[in-house]
């Protein structure tokens, strides 16, 4: 079976050389279109060259000075970056270039030609100089008006700076103006507040406040938990609890309204009782378990220890009730000194809310003071600084070389044509570019791969300069076209060792369309497996323009059309060839009713008798597309080849013949890629004519 391309890793590589021989053979067949591009391309500069006037250059200069800027009333270098672009920017404003072309007709009326000139600014690369270039139709005129724009431009950035000066002088009065009322307006409110109320006294209450206030409210918080506690535990779960409070805090510890402990006397003893009783009920009961064994139940020790349990359980059931009288007083107690505390919090609140409020507005006012005097201060500096700045910037920019005397420039033939030639080979390529992407007909078994999920069964070289003019010479057993033969070689080993077709009597050659040489293959193969001792017979069945008899020069002058209409038997029609394993059966009398012929009953019992009779059986039919003849017999096959010819055949419509030959349930054993070139990238087999000719 024909092996895929080796080496998945260099698939990048070879699909590139597959493409780049795609556009040159796309440059063989249409090699006129780059020629016309280049020509025109070229025609076009040279209009352009030839209809160019005369131009002359003349250059100068502007010198930038260190930038700097007044803060705080010192003198700082400022970041240059974004200030070249921004006078380049300048220098090519129409405004300015208008003022240039005035200046130069007042000063020199006789000149002309101004308004056709061409200015271009840069900045000289490590230097902070302005290089202005202009080119022009009239040297004179060229040089007058560079100099001309920059002293336009030092005038316009010096009104430029003025201007804007005195404006922000005028806004920065106003606004020292504006915030010396506004500061004024703040101290009288600060002075007032700190009249109305005396905030020494309301700052030390604040701070007062809110401590006691945490103080009460950490001893609500821990009545709140003592009640939960009493509330949610069971009276034997309170007695079994250990009966000493936590420590008073600092707040409860100095505020007459202390609650009483949790652990009162009377809770301890009744705990103390309590843990004693139970005890003592473990040790009666112990202490009876243990008699059990010895003593009868009447037994007077045994009739005293249960009198003494059932007293120790009496006892439990009163401390238990008591306990209960007590949790509910203690919660009762609870209950009316979180009132109190409540009441208590509430007042304290308020005080420290409102001394809360009174410091808040005291800090706003003092905070908005400070705030109006550092913005007072700042804005006076900054006016300090303008007048001091006003006189820098002006001194900034000099001419630091007028304009060089005007010289012609050449019209740069050589790199007009070179553009010429550029510009029409890449519009070549853009045209090959999209003829390639409207091209889809295959020329190599990479693009095979990519487009169709078939086998190739067999890559067929292109033999075109063995042709005579009686067609294509058959192959021979000692044939000198040695790749050609290889390749049939492969084929015939490909469906030989096909896995999972052991029983391949009968094959269809078929194609697409016309013109793709399934005739030629199916000739071809049929030698080769006569070649190898297989006994073959190959009919031809392109009832409509099968040409089988003359490719092995013989009668064709009954065959399957005269077997099929019942004339004569397929015995009788059948031809020795020069091949001693090969038989021919063909076409016989064209007809325009084979596809009624191909269906007739005499069809079925031939192919049988034929599969009895040969080994192989190779039926060449029509074009898929061409007629329905391949579709309709190729179910009773045991497989179909269908041909493609390299660099001929659309993949639509191969496609489009796949699909009509699946949807007739045919076995498609692979694809046969004819007239490969063998200078292909991906044609990997065959290239080696001298060993084969050893």
């Amino acid at each position: 079976m024909e092996h895929n391309p080796p080496g998945k890793s260099h698939e990048w590589l070879t699909r590139l050389s597959v493409k780049f021989y795609r556009y040159r053979t796309l440059v063989r067949r249409h090699w006129w279109i780059p020629l016309l591009t280049i020509s025109l391309g070229l025609a076009i500069e040279g209009w352009i060259v030839l209809q160019k006037k005369t131009q002359f250059e003349s250059i100068g200069r502007l010198t930038v000075g260190d930038q700097v800027q007044i803060e705080q009333g010192q003198k700082v270098v400022e970041d240059s970056n974004y200030y070249y672009g921004t006078q380049i920017e300048l220098l090519q404003n129409p405004e300015i270039r208008q003022r240039a072309i005035q200046r130069l007709g007042l000063m020199a009326p006789e000149l002309s030609g101004a308004d056709d000139i061409e200015m271009t600014a840069v900045v000289v690369p490590r230097s902070s100089i302005f290089e202005i270039n202009a080119l022009g139709p009239q040297p004179e005129t060229t040089r007058r008006f560079v100099d001309a724009l920059m002293q336009e431009f030092i005038a316009y950035k010096r009104e430029q700076v003025s201007e804007s000066t005195d404006h922000t002088m005028m806004q920065v009065k106003e606004e020292l103006a504006q915030l010396g009322r506004t500061r004024e307006k703040a101290e009288t409110e600060l002075r007032a507040y700190v009249e109305a109320n005396n905030m020494g006294l309301w700052a030390e209450q604040g701070e007062t406040s809110g401590k006691f206030l945490s103080d009460l409210k950490t001893k609500q918080a821990n009545l709140i938990n003592e009640r939960n506690r009493l509330q949610n535990l069971t009276s034997e779960q309170l007695l079994q609890q250990p009966t000493s409070a936590p420590p008073p805090s600092p707040a409860q510890a100095g505020s007459n309204d202390t609650a009483s402990d949790s652990g009162s006397p009377m809770s301890d003893s009744l705990n103390q009782q309590y843990i004693e009783a139970t005890q003592n009920l473990m040790q009666a009961k112990a202490q009876y378990a243990e008699r059990s064994k010895v003593w009868k139940p009447a037994h007077p020790g045994m009739i005293k220890i249960k009198d003494d349990i059932d007293s120790v359980e009496r006892l439990l059931s009163t401390i238990q009730e008591q306990n209960s009288a007590s949790t509910g007083a203690r919660i009762a107690t609870i209950d009316a000194e979180l009132k109190t505390l409540n009441d208590s919090i509430k007042v304290w609140e308020t005080k420290a809310l409102e001394a809360s409020r009174k410091n808040a507005e005291f800090k706003r006012l003092t905070d908005s003071v400070s705030r109006a005097k550092d913005f007072y201060e700042k804005l006076n500096l900054s006016m300090t600084g303008l007048d001091v700045g006003k006189g820098i910037d002006q001194q900034r920019l000099t001419i630091s070389m007028n304009a060089t005397p005007p010289r012609e420039v050449p019209p740069k033939t050589v790199a007009h044509l070179a553009t010429g030639l550029i510009g029409g080979l890449l519009l070549a390529l853009a045209i090959m570019g999209l003829m390639d992407k409207a091209d889809d007909r295959i020329t190599s078994s990479s693009e095979v791969l990519e487009q169709f999920s078939e086998p190739i069964l067999g890559q067929i070289p292109n033999v075109e300069d063995s042709r005579t003019e009686a067609g294509l010479p058959q192959l021979q057993p000692e044939d000198d076209r040695y790749m050609y033969a290889e390749a049939f070689r492969s084929l015939r080993s490909s469906l030989v060792f096909m896995p999972g077709q052991d029983e391949l009597r009968s094959i269809i050659v078929t194609s697409a369309i016309p013109g793709e040489g399934k005739s030629t293959i199916a000739s071809n193969l049929s030698v080769t497996m006569a070649m190898a001792g297989a006994r073959v017979v190959l009919v031809d069945a392109d009832l409509r323009r099968g040409d089988m008899a003359s490719l092995f020069d013989i009668d064709g002058r009954f065959g399957l059309s005269s077997i099929l209409r019942g004339e004569v038997g397929w015995r009788s029609v059948t031809q020795e060839t020069k091949y001693p394993t090969l038989t021919l059966i063909p076409r016989g009398p064209v007809t325009n009713q084979s596809g009624e012929l191909l269906l007739a009953p005499a069809m079925d019992q031939m192919m049988k008798e034929l599969r009895e009779s040969f080994d192989l059986v190779i039926f060449n039919t029509s074009p898929v597309l061409a007629t329905d003849d391949a579709a309709a017999l190729a179910p009773n096959f045991d497989g179909t080849l269908m041909v493609i010819r390299a660099g001929f055949t659309s993949a639509r419509l191969t496609h489009n013949s796949l699909r009509a030959l699946y949807q007739r349930q045919v076995n498609v054993l692979g694809l046969i890629l004819n007239c490969v070139d063998a200078e292909m990238p991906d044609y990997y087999y065959y290239r080696y004519p001298k060993y084969y000719a050893a």
